[in-house]
C-alpha cells in the first residue's frame, strides 16, 4: 500500500429524505444528501511514523445539513459483516484501536456536541476535513482497519444535544504498520455429510486468517471421483476477504452434477496470494482440504425402497389374513363344541 491513499471522485453518498411536513405543515419533501472525495484512505506507516490526510466533503441535496465527525474501529464477525466500535479509553484498548491514534480537525473546532465536533453544509457547499494518524511507537506489525464517520443529524430544541439522527457515511482508513508480516491462513474446520442420498451434499467450512495482514482469496468447492479426475467446480465467493487475526465461515449445500452412485471427494480450495515479506513480492498459492462422501442416487433409494418395502408390506398382509383365518377357525371350533355339549346335555335330560 502506498503512503497516501488514491484520490477518486465522489464515490459513496448517503441521502436522507425527511418529510418536511413534520416540521413545516403543507411543505415539500426535504432532501439531504452528503458525499465523500474517496471512500477509503490506504495507508503505510512504520511504528511512530505519522501521516495528514484530507477528505472533500459536500452537500449534493437541497437543504442545509449538520454533520458530527468522529472516528470507530472496524470489526469484523464470521459471516464478514461489520462491526464499528467507537474508542472508550479502557485500559489496554490503545494498542489494537487505530481509531485512538486519528485525529479529526473540523474547519471550525468551536462546534461541539456531546464532546463530539460537527460540520454545517448549505447546498452545494463543499468542505476539505483534515486528520492526522500518528502510530504508536511500540504498535504491532499488521493490518488495522477504522472508519471515519460522517452522522448527519437534526438539533434538539436544548443546546448542546442532538437527536434525530438521518444518517452517515464513512471513509475507511486502511492502515499497514510495517514490520515483520505473518500470511497465514487454514481451514479449520471443514465438514461434509459422508453419506448422500440425492444430489446435494451438506458442507460447512471456516477460512481463519492466522496472520497479521488481511488477506483476499477465492474459496471454491472441488468434486473428485474415485480416480481423483475432477467432476465438478463451483466458486463459493468471488472476492473473498478475512481480516487480520479473523474468520469467515461458509455453510450450504452444493448440487452435485451427474454424481452416479459411488465414493467421491469433497475438496475446498482457497486460492491466494501469500506476502513473501520481499519488497510486497507475492506468490500465488492454493490451500486445500479433503473429505470422502457416498452418493447413493435418489432413484436408487427409491428403488431399494420399493423392492424391499412392498415384499415386506406383502408379507405382513398375509401375514394379518393368516392369523384373522386362525382365529375365525379358533372361534368356529369353540362354537361347535359348545354346540355339542348342549345336545349331550339335552339327550341326557330325557
Amino acid at each position: 500500500m502506498g503512503a497516501h491513499g488514491s484520490r477518486r471522485l465522489v464515490v459513496a453518498c448517503v441521502a436522507a429524505v425527511l418529510c418536511a411536513a413534520a416540521l413545516v405543515p403543507g411543505s415539500a419533501y426535504a432532501e439531504r444528501t452528503i458525499a465523500l472525495s474517496t471512500g477509503t484512505v490506504e495507508l503505510s506507516l512504520a511504528p511512530g511514523g505519522s501521516a495528514s490526510e484530507t477528505i472533500s466533503v459536500a452537500n449534493t441535496g437541497t437543504e442545509p445539513l449538520k454533520a458530527l465527525l468522529y472516528t470507530s474501529d472496524v470489526t469484523y464477525d464470521a459471516q464478514g459483516q461489520p462491526t464499528y466500535v467507537r474508542p472508550t479509553g479502557e485500559a489496554g484498548e490503545f494498542l489494537r484501536s487505530p481509531a485512538s491514534w486519528m485525529v479529526v480537525r473540523a474547519p471550525d473546532m468551536t462546534k461541539i456536541i456531546a464532546n463530539t465536533p460537527y460540520i454545517e453544509l448549505e447546498p452545494g457547499q463543499e468542505i476539505e476535513v483534515d486528520f492526522d494518524l500518528t502510530v504508536p511507537a511500540n504498535a504491532a506489525p499488521g493490518d488495522y482497519n477504522a472508519i471515519i464517520f460522517f452522522e448527519m443529524f437534526e438539533t434538539a430544541g436544548t443546546e448542546g444535544t442532538a437527536s434525530r439522527i438521518s444518517g452517515r457515511i464513512g471513509a475507511r482508513v486502511v492502515l499497514r504498520v510495517i514490520g515483520d508480516i505473518v500470511d497465514r491462513i487454514d481451514v479449520a474446520p471443514f465438514s461434509a455429510r459422508s453419506f448422500v442420498i440425492g444430489d446435494v451434499i451438506p458442507y460447512s467450512f471456516r477460512v481463519v486468517n492466522e496472520g497479521n495482514i488481511d488477506k483476499r482469496y477465492v474459496p471454491e468447492l472441488v468434486v473428485l471421483d474415485g480416480s481423483e479426475a475432477e467432476r465438478m467446480r463451483s466458486v463459493v465467493e468471488t472476492e473473498a476477504i478475512v481480516y487480520a487475526q479473523g474468520q469467515r465461515e461458509y455453510v450450504g449445500g452444493l448440487a452435485l452434477e451427474n454424481a452416479g452412485f459411488g465414493r467421491f471427494t469433497l475438496r475446498v480450495e482457497i486460492a491466494h496470494e501469500r506476502d513473501t515479506g520481499d519488497a510486497g513480492a507475492v506468490v500465488s498459492e492454493r490451500l486445500h482440504k479433503d473429505r470422502t462422501f457416498f452418493v447413493i442416487p435418489l432413484w436408487f433409494a427409491i428403488a431399494v425402497i420399493l423392492g424391499v418395502g412392498f415384499p415386506l408390506l406383502w408379507l405382513s398382509w398375509r401375514a394379518s389374513v393368516n392369523s384373522a383365518a386362525r382365529k375365525q377357525v379358533a372361534r368356529e371350533q369353540v362354537r361347535s363344541e359348545k354346540r355339542q355339549r348342549l345336545a349331550e346335555e339335552r339327550e341326557q335330560s330325557l
